[in-house]
């Protein structure tokens, strides 16, 4: 696999990956790293990127005995005539997008100044103030009349000393009760005198069942 990138350099490839300066510019394709996981492999493909260079992730080929499962393990492969990208030049192989083809026949352009918006203005509304008039700063407006003291005649209240019961409470007459005629039965005696009830007859010699 190969994903094909420029950058600008900023980095000095030598100082990151010494004796390999002058293989990335032999114009051939060169292993920087062998048996990395995905992770560590896209790390190191960035650091690349970051430099200036191409770079891409390939999966190491498969060299173990036949009948022996192997994990397929990326390295970091350089990319065949490797340069670096000049400052300010565009990265981006990619064709521009065609011209937008808009109808503005039906368009115009005024001149600078020209007012475009033609909503009429609304009629200024008739007010009439003839009967208002501006005072000097201070002078009260409000003409209400201030309103009178209230008149309380408090000649029949006095004050009492603190904790005085102001309440004048009438004391009730004692009740008279006739106790004469009662008496205390002992505990668990009836004190309801029931009478009993005679047995109702029924005549039912009249009445059949069908």
């Amino acid at each position: 696999m190969a994903n094909s990138l420029k950058g600008q350099s900023s980095i000095r490839p030598s100082k990151i990956w010494p004796g390999y300066s002058k293989l990335m510019f032999s114009g051939k394709k060169i292993s920087i790293k062998k048996n990395l996981d995905q992770i560590t492999a896209k790390k190191y493909q960035q650091a690349i990127i970051k430099a200036g260079l191409k770079a891409g992730v390939a999966p190491m080929p498969n060299t173990a005995p036949a009948g022996q499962k192997t994990t397929s393990i990326p390295a970091i492969t350089g990319i065949a005539a490797a340069t670096i990208a000049a400052a300010g030049s565009t990265m981006d192989n990619r064709p521009p997008p065609s011209t937008a083809h808009i109808d503005t026949s039906a368009y115009t352009m005024s001149e600078a100044g020209i007012t475009l918006d033609e909503t009429s203005l609304a009629d200024e509304p008739a007010i009439d103030i003839s009967a208002l008039s501006m005072d000097k700063v201070g002078i009260i407006i409000d003409e209400t009349p201030p309103a009178q003291a209230a008149e309380i005649d408090v000649s029949t209240i006095s004050m009492q000393e603190t904790g005085v019961d102001l309440m004048e409470y009438e004391t009730p007459v004692e009740a008279d009760y006739d106790l004469s005629e009662f008496s205390m039965a002992e505990a668990g005696e009836i004190l309801v005198e029931h009478t009993a009830t005679a047995p109702v007859t029924i005549d039912t010699s009249n009445l059949e069942l069908k």
